[in-house]
């Protein structure tokens, strides 16, 4: 049996009826595949924001140079204080600026008293609420416990009442 050659040859219009309803159906599909970008926008930016308040809500605290912290199995979070550093070289520092050696400090703490007396001066002026008394102690693990013990009693008579002691967590 033969076709008749009419029947298997399409004219122009029907070829552009084809093409249209092939163009047509690509379109259906191609509109499931759309990327809403203002939306990811908007997701990629809320997670910044996110990530940026978390990582910035716990401060971090400079280790001064020469102090190796002893090492604690439950460290707590770092609250944001005034830090005074004992170094296994005897000298004493607040806020990563020499004040004195340690020895010297302990039998006189003037000069000790007198910057931690600013620092204390210096909150209620920039601050509406009561002075918390907190500072972060750190002090190298090869320090006397002893010698430790006589600045926070230093510490304790210039109302800083609640000291951290800086340790690194394992």
């Amino acid at each position: 049996m033969r076709l008749n050659s009419s029947l298997v040859e399409s004219t122009a219009f029907e070829k552009h009826l084809v093409n249209r309803k092939r163009k047509k159906s690509w379109a259906i599909k191609a509109a499931g595949f759309t990327l809403m970008l203002t939306s990811m926008v908007d997701m990629f930016s809320m997670l910044v924001v996110f990530l940026l308040q978390t990582f910035s809500s716990s401060p971090e605290i400079l280790i001064t140079k020469g102090v190796e912290l002893p090492n604690s199995v439950t460290p707590s979070i770092v609250r944001e204080a005034p830090v005074l550093s004992l170094s296994k070289n005897g000298n004493l520092y607040l806020d990563q600026k020499l004040v004195g050696a340690t020895t010297a400090v302990t039998k006189s703490p003037d000069l000790l008293l007198k910057k931690l007396n600013y620092i204390k001066n210096s909150w209620a002026k920039s601050h509406s609420d009561p002075f918390p008394g907190e500072i972060n102690l750190q002090a190298d693990k090869e320090v006397k416990s002893t010698t430790v013990s006589q600045i926070m009693g230093v510490l304790t008579s210039s109302q800083y009442q609640s000291i951290q002691l800086a340790v690194i967590g394992k």
